[in-house]
């Protein structure tokens, strides 16, 4: 069973870190999509939105290593934009109270594993949960927007669906977001550094 820190991040992230590479990837082999998938799916009642955003990273012709440098910086860009939003929906408080004050985001990066496909970019597959009351679905466009395309420099290419109230959808949702590592052994789909989960907000529920 997975964990999450009090700051919202797996607990078991801190295995990664000043790994060798050969200690890094039997860490990942011990991690299997039904181990992941059962983690997210704990969330699934508290996911209200769900996003597909393209990167502006294409795959085409890239080698090995060029994957693997355009995976790195497009998670350098779902930093940025993550801090953005978590500003944009509350403000101040994002940064004074972030363990509270942060909305659920769930995050996995798409398309590395195809570089036949003239048109295929690096996308992001969001889970969302923890939104403001009053905030309506085009008010939570545009700051998604706002933070993808005009701050963290994505491509214009969003496509969200309001899931509130059917967690049966949301999990069908993980389901899908996850099916790199189902069906392609691709565990890396799942972007945790990008992966926030306010515990602290859903405590004081």
């Amino acid at each position: 069973m997975l964990s999450v820190s009090a700051r919202g991040r797996p607990e078991f992230a801190t295995a990664f870190q000043g790994s060798k590479p050969k200690n890094l990837i039997t860490t990942y082999m011990r991690i299997t999509s039904d181990v992941i998938s059962e983690f997210l799916n704990q969330q699934s009642h508290r996911i209200t939105h769900v996003v597909v955003a393209h990167t502006r990273y294409t795959t085409f012709e890239r080698t090995d290593g060029g994957m693997a440098r355009i995976v790195e910086l497009a998670k350098k860009d779902c930093a940025h934009f993550r801090n953005c939003f978590n500003r944009t929906l509350y403000g101040r408080r994002a940064m004074k109270h972030p363990d509270r004050f942060q909305p659920l985001l769930i995050a996995t990066l798409e398309g590395s594993l195809i570089n036949t496909d003239r048109d295929l970019t690096l996308h992001y597959n969001f889970a969302i949960g923890n939104l403001p009351d009053e905030l309506g679905d085009d008010d939570f466009m545009a700051k998604l927007r706002g933070c993808w395309v005009a701050r963290a420099g994505q491509r214009d290419d969003i496509w969200f669906k309001n899931v509130a109230g059917k967690p049966e959808d949301a999990s069908g949702w993980i389901g899908y977001i996850l099916k790199e590592a189902r069906e392609k052994g691709n565990m890396a789909v799942w972007d945790f550094e990008n992966t926030q989960i306010p515990y602290a907000a859903f405590d004081a529920c």
